[in-house]
């Protein structure tokens, strides 16, 4: 007979097990997504590999469960009983897929936090930097190869009954850009979407990425880490101007404007100008090269905001008349050929799950920005600004692709955040000695003032 994982809370000394979790699950799912992507299964993987995630938790004997992490499990327990209201077997189908990627996400949590040793901060952040590089490779792609597709996936070994609907065919054969020609426009926008099958699943995951990416070079602390990350972000303008994205540009924005707020409060004047100055460079470049303009012409032949509105106020209302459990999926709008309960983490939590779900759901992700908002080191607060870009994207974006990305980061920095002792959390806080003689008595500051002590954390 198996037996569940017992908890542990951190602090005491049964939080740290005897047996130590490997790093290959994550790290595979991370590093793979290349590989997952082009064989049809990146929109199903997280499922495959949270098995032998959960199988290595309940061998460990002994699971650490730190503040911040419970609201994520209950929510996910909480959909269950939302599947009473589903009224199709299509929609069970999409409910199925949603439920075990929320459920794979979960597992994923518990396993980071509890994989300090092999998962160090610095393995995960480096991985996380690896998919925003493939990232800009796939928007690439959807400039050169529009209206291309990855074909030979995982799918031609299905029957045509699953292969052929029409939202699992979107997943296993996934598309190079979306051609979107709304009423009234001259000629197509072919946006980059690849290697997600929407181009705000691009946007977003930019947007929430690209910060990370910063604090991996950040981290490193070398001219080598800055030129290559730099390089990257020269090179991502081309696709970032084709999606004709405003939630990336918002995204790019308010990380930026957060992480200059938070330093110019702790007085850190001199990173507070680089990374000012590079914004302002890189935003500059960004509206000089087209992208405010593509964004203009896209919302001139298509008012996307106005319908958006009438979507949120119609589901809004939906919700209401379902207000515990939801619908348990999205259902056809009344007055949009749009589905209601789309087009925002937040709607779509609200409509499938009821507002109980979406109470859960966002205490998971305000809690986890509020319980790690010390962020005491640059690169620790460059990723608390990608969960910050997050918890603002999900008003208007889904990021059902995305929450594994967010679960890693929120995991990384819960689990530093309460630990007993953690390098990578305290490094850049000052230690403080004080020495009494028999006149006077000073307090001498040991914290290292060079730029390296202050940014650098293993």
């Amino acid at each position: 007979m198996t037996t569940a994982p017992a908890l542990a809370r951190p602090g005491s000394g049964s939080f740290a097990p005897t047996r130590e979790l490997p790093a290959w699950p994550v790290l595979a799912l991370i590093w793979g997504a290349p590989v997952w992507w082009a064989t049809g299964l990146l929109a199903f993987i997280s499922i495959i590999l949270a098995l032998p995630m959960l199988a290595l938790l309940i061998r460990r004997g002994r699971v650490g469960l730190v503040p911040g992490v419970l609201p994520l499990l209950v929510f996910t327990a909480w959909t269950i009983p939302c599947a009473v209201m589903l009224d199709s077997g299509s929609r069970f189908l999409a409910f199925t897929l949603s439920f075990g990627q929320l459920l794979s996400v979960a597992i994923l949590l518990l396993y980071v936090v509890n994989a300090r040793t092999s998962l160090t901060a610095g393995r995960l952040m480096a991985a996380l930097t690896s998919t925003w590089i493939f990232i800009i490779i796939g928007g690439y792609l959807g400039i050169l190869w529009p209206d291309g597709s990855v074909t030979y996936t995982i799918g031609r070994l299905l029957p045509a009954s699953i292969s052929g609907n029409d939202y699992l065919a979107s997943l296993l054969y996934p598309p190079f850009a979306e051609v979107q020609l709304p009423y009234g426009a001259s000629e197509p926008f072919l946006r980059p979407s690849a290697p997600f099958t929407y181009t705000n699943g691009w946007g977003a995951g930019f947007a929430i990425l690209t910060p990370i990416a910063i604090a991996t070079a950040v981290n490193h602390g070398t001219k080598r880490a800055f030129f290559l990350v730099g390089l990257a972000l020269v090179a991502a303008v081309p696709p970032a101007i084709a999606t004709s994205n405003r939630g990336l540009f918002l995204g790019l924005i308010a990380a930026t404007a957060y992480v200059i707020f938070r330093l110019a409060l702790r007085g850190q004047w001199k990173p507070v100008i680089a990374v000012g100055l590079a914004g302002i460079a890189a935003f500059s470049a960004l509206a000089a090269t087209g992208l405010i303009g593509a964004i203009a012409a896209r919302q001139e032949a298509g008012d996307t905001t106005q319908g958006r509105s009438e979507l949120y106020v119609e589901t809004f209302e939906r919700t209401l008349l379902s207000p515990i459990l939801g619908y348990g999926s999205s259902r056809p709008s009344f007055t949009s050929e749009i589905n209601v309960g789309t087009q925002g983490m937040i709607w779509e939590v609200m409509f499938s799950f009821g507002l109980v779900g979406l109470a859960l759901f966002a205490v998971f992700m305000v809690g986890a920005v509020l319980r790690t908002w010390r962020a005491p080191s640059i690169p620790i607060l460059w990723l608390h600004a990608s969960l910050v870009t997050a918890t603002m994207l999900a008003l208007f974006y889904g990021l059902d692709r995305h929450l594994g990305t967010i679960a890693i980061v929120a995991g990384l920095l819960l689990r530093e955040r309460y630990a007993d002792r953690s390098e990578f959390w305290e490094h850049a806080l000052p230690s403080t000695v004080i020495n009494t003689t028999a006149t006077n008595t000073t307090v001498t500051n040991t914290t290292e003032t060079s730029s390296r002590a202050l940014t650098r954390a293993p």
